[in-house]
Formats: structure tokens, sequence, C-alpha cells
């Protein structure tokens, strides 16, 4: 069985001395270093997530430029695209108008060519209805 006696304190002294010594030895040094290591990874932890924050924010302004020049090549195109069409029809009215302006040039000198040739043609037949009326009358008219 067991006995309480005198070894029974000293085995306590022992014990309470030994947990003293470890502590100051074994215990407090590594709770210093897991300490330490949870700080670590804590800091580690908010260093993540500022960088993870920052980088969101980067990508977002990067999203926001992409897009402004996307609007802002859009805008160009659609400027440059409505000048074009502008200028196309400024020369498709004024090729309009030129034809337009040749066409009854044309028209007039034609009109006039045939006013001439009329003239002209009308002295021949003159000329060949006399001829022919002489002919078959035998006598010059």
């Amino acid at each position: 069985m067991i006995e309480i006696n005198f070894t029974l304190v000293i085995q306590l002294v022992n014990f309470l001395i030994l947990m003293v010594i470890l502590n100051f030895l074994l215990f407090k040094p590594i709770l210093r270093v897991l300490d330490a290591r949870e700080k670590l990874v804590r800091e580690s932890a908010e260093i993540k997530k500022r960088f993870n924050s920052l980088a969101d924010e980067g990508v977002s302004r990067y999203e926001k430029q992409i897009l402004n020049a996307k609007q802002e090549a859009m805008n160009i195109r659609t400027g440059v695209r409505s000048t074009v069409m502008a200028e196309f029809r400024k020369q498709v009215l004024e090729a309009k108008e030129t034809g337009l302006r040749e066409l009854e040039k044309s028209r007039q000198e034609i009109a006039q060519e045939a006013e001439e040739s009329r003239t002209t043609l009308m002295k021949e037949v003159e000329g060949l209805g006399t001829s022919i009326a002489s002919k078959l009358t035998g006598r010059e008219l």
C-alpha cells in the first residue's frame, strides 16, 4: 500500500523544483516561440489581405481603364464613320449635280444639233423636191 511519510514531502518538493526549472528552461521558451509564430502567422495573413485588396483594386482600375479605352475607341470610330459618311454623301451629291449638269448640257447640244440637222435636211429636201419634180416633169422649175 501507499504510505504517507517524509519521502512524499521530498518528492513533492522535488516535483515543484523540477516544475519551476522546467517552467523557466522549457515551457516559457516554447510558449514564446509559439506566440511569436502565431504573431507571424497573423501578420502574414494581414499582409496577404492587404496585397489581395491592392491586387483587386489594381484589377478593377485596369478593367475600368480598358472599358474607358473601348468606349473612347468606339466614340472615335463612330465620329470617323460619321465624318466619312458625310464626306461620302457630299461627294455623291456633287457627282450627281455634275452628272445632271453634263446631262442637261448634252441634251441641249443634241437638241441644237437636231435643229441644225433639221434645217439642213429641210434645205436638202427642197432641193431634192425641185430636182425630182424637174426630172418628173422634164423641165426646170
